[in-house]
């Protein structure tokens, strides 16, 4: 089966609860509290979805990162969701930039 297709063909889960396994950072260290209980795990924030690195005992955030096709996070995200912009896209984007970089609407 392709890698891709088995994002999408998935059996209905048997267990109660389903819990995010947290994968342990080894050799990492809490800035703030010192401690060295540090995993990484998925996240859904204002950003999307992405991968957190957090210190367990403090909860401080050490590391929010995009996921990789590795992390199969989010379990459903589209195929495309690391393909580059189409040429008509990159145009568009560019013709929206203005000299400070910052994108601005063509509607005014």
């Amino acid at each position: 089966m392709a890698h891709w297709l088995q994002r999408y063909v998935n059996p209905r889960p048997t267990a109660e609860q389903l819990v995010v396994p947290r994968a342990a950072v080894e050799g990492a260290t809490c800035p703030r509290c010192g401690g060295d209980d540090i995993n990484r795990y998925p996240v859904a924030n204002e950003h999307g979805a992405r991968m957190a690195t957090k210190c367990q005992n403090c909860l401080y955030t050490l590391k929010i990162e995009r996921p990789l096709v590795e992390d199969n996070w989010p379990p459903f995200r589209p195929v495309t969701y690391d393909w580059q912009a189409s040429p008509s896209e990159r145009a568009t984007r560019d013709a929206l930039k203005t000299d400070n970089g910052v994108h601005e609407s063509v509607i005014s």
